[in-house]
């Protein structure tokens, strides 16, 4: 397997004592103390699953199953970590599922008096890999009888129930098909490889179907946290396979698959900011080793990227921690971003400036995509490591009531209010998916046009325009109109930095709005899915300009300093 290296007592000295690892091993230990220190390993009570409160025992169990492995492996004469990870497989075995109930809930309409053990969700599913993948590693160290439980639980949990019954997700459009499907995969691969071979056909369909739901171009509607777990994990499937196949089954040999692979660097707007679009956040980090596995396969077409933002532990799966220390080069390892402009023709619904003081980008799109936030015709500008003018992102915590339900749009975060875009009379874009819309780009004279009339489901706005003017030190924004004249237009911009207002100008940072029209500022609360100096409550500022009657064109200017 992938993994076998992660069975060599000389790599494990290396991750323990190479100074290129010393940023991982800061990154684990301290998660590993979180952890640990908050509770010892356990099962959810039967009080937390009947009254609907397991969400922070189950991701801190999460937690420590992948931290306890990381510390067992690479301090490995350290028995502290040993029963520390002995006790939470155990603890882990003995839940009564490995779905959070959020999941039951909102995907399946169920509640927790019909929790079904054999039920296979994301976590049910990445979670019996995460123990395969233990149970490989330690199967000379653990006893027979742990040994024998987790290969039971697996098979009675995951394997039986995969072959048994079939799942809406092997038919989806989004992460969920590519991290359940490669994840049993995998388990098969390690557990039943007779029953991978007899289940091939089944998985291929649902891989297939992830990959679907992907234009050429490769980019991801979700955003950047959920194409590191879908794609991620789709990406550790298609290792596994390739080596368990010797080579005659190879994903990565599809020009979609390399098309989708280059989307994390298309994201990048800084060192340190990667656009927040879609249930993503502007603090999102990834699994380092994701783009370090793609350019050892893709060679110079994977940018060398920044790891600020990225890590070992930055997803809740420890076979994306495996993999990026097996995978991690320093060599890979970018201090900066490169200057670029991102565009896919034809029919592009994101566009990506790198320039030289700042970094932009703008969506089109849809208000039908998975995950999605009415943003149709938004943009992100960022300035000195931060997003200047931003997109909120993801709530938090991340299964606040209802979110992935019926009452999405009831949250500030996914409302066009949240978002840089214009409403009208009081009303925003709306959740209905119309035809998507582009971002046209005009290399020769640096503009970005949209039509994002399809964002509104308003019959009297008969065209809203957009373009860019992109120049070194300065965008200009005109937005345009045809709509009748009994709606007051009010364009609306969102920072989380405080701005300063003087007349008719207001100053970000350093970043200079101007408008012939008077701004107004209002504050509004948001709930952040990072925590911010360890509040998710947050405050932002909501720029608003309100047009004169008659009056359907609107310019910004957004200078910009050298």
């Amino acid at each position: 397997m992938i993994i076998d290296i992660a069975k060599d007592g000389a790599f494990w000295e290396k991750v323990r004592t190479d100074d290129d690892y010393s940023r991982f091993r800061d990154e684990i230990r301290k998660k590993y103390d979180e952890v640990f220190s908050e509770e010892k390993p356990r099962p959810r009570s039967a009080k937390e699953i009947l009254e609907n409160n397991d969400h922070a025992i189950y991701f801190r169990s999460l937690r420590q199953l992948q931290t306890a492995a990381l510390m067992a492996l690479i301090y490995q004469n350290d028995e502290i970590y040993y029963d520390n990870l002995v006790d939470i497989v155990w603890a882990y075995l003995n839940d009564y599922s490995w779905a959070p109930l959020g999941h039951y809930n909102e995907y399946y309409d169920r509640t927790p008096m019909d929790y079904d053990p054999t039920l296979i969700d994301i976590f049910a599913a990445s979670n019996a890999l995460s123990l395969a993948e233990i149970k490989y590693l330690f199967k000379d160290r653990f006893p027979k009888l742990l040994i024998d439980r987790i290969t039971a639980e697996i098979k009675r949990r995951v394997i039986d129930s995969y072959v048994s019954r079939r799942f809406f997700w092997e038919h989806h459009d989004n992460n969920w098909t590519a991290v359940c499907t490669g994840a049993v995969g995998c388990v098969l691969m390690y557990e039943a490889p007779d029953i991978f071979w007899q289940q091939k056909e089944r998985l291929d369909k649902s891989m297939e179907c992830y990959l679907n739901s992907y234009k050429d171009d490769g980019m991801c509607v979700e955003g950047i946290g959920y194409w590191g777990f879908g794609f991620g994990f789709f990406t550790v499937y298609a290792l596994e396979l390739r080596e368990f196949s010797q080579g005659k089954y190879d994903y990565f040999k599809l020009e979609k698959v390399k098309a989708i692979s280059k989307f994390l660097q298309k994201m990048f707007l800084q060192r340190d900011v990667i656009a927040s679009y879609g249930d993503c956040n502007n603090l999102e980090g990834f699994w380092v080793g994701l783009p370090h596995i793609l350019r050892s396969i893709y060679g110079n077409e994977i940018e060398k990227l920044p790891i600020k933002r990225g890590g070992v532990v930055t997803y809740t799966h420890l076979a994306f921690s495996l993999r990026s220390l097996v995978y991690y080069n320093p060599e890979f390892v970018a201090t900066d971003i490169d200057n670029n402009v991102v565009y896919s023709e034809p029919g592009c619904c994101y566009f990506t400036k790198r320039a030289p003081g700042y970094g932009f980008t703008a969506k089109g799109g849809n208000n039908g995509e998975s995950h999605n936030h009415n943003d149709v015709g938004s943009f992100i500008l960022a300035r000195h490591n931060k997003e200047i003018l931003c997109d909120l992102g993801y709530i938090g915590p991340c299964k606040s009531d209802g979110y992935h339900g019926s009452r999405r749009y009831e949250y500030f975060n996914t409302q066009s209010f949240s978002h840089n875009l214009p409403y009208f009379n009081g009303i925003p874009q709306d959740g209905i998916r119309r035809d998507d819309v582009f971002a046209v780009y005009n290399e020769k004279d640096s503009t970005v046009y949209m039509n994002f009339t399809g964002g509104y489901g308003i019959k009297e706005l008969r065209k809203a325009e957009r373009l860019f003017k992109l120049n070194n030190n300065s965008i200009i924004l005109t937005d345009s109109f045809d709509i009748d004249p009994s709606y007051e237009i009010t364009e609306r911009f969102i920072s989380v930095i405080k701005p300063d207002v003087s007349d008719n100008s207001i100053i970000i940072d350093d970043v200079k709005l101007l408008s012939d029209i008077k701004p107004r500022i209002v504050e509004k609360d948001y709930v952040a899915q990072v925590p911010i100096d360890g509040n998710y409550n947050q405050i932002c500022y909501c720029i608003e300009y309100v047009l004169p009657k008659g009056i359907n064109k609107f310019i910004l200017n957004i200078e910009i300093p050298d």
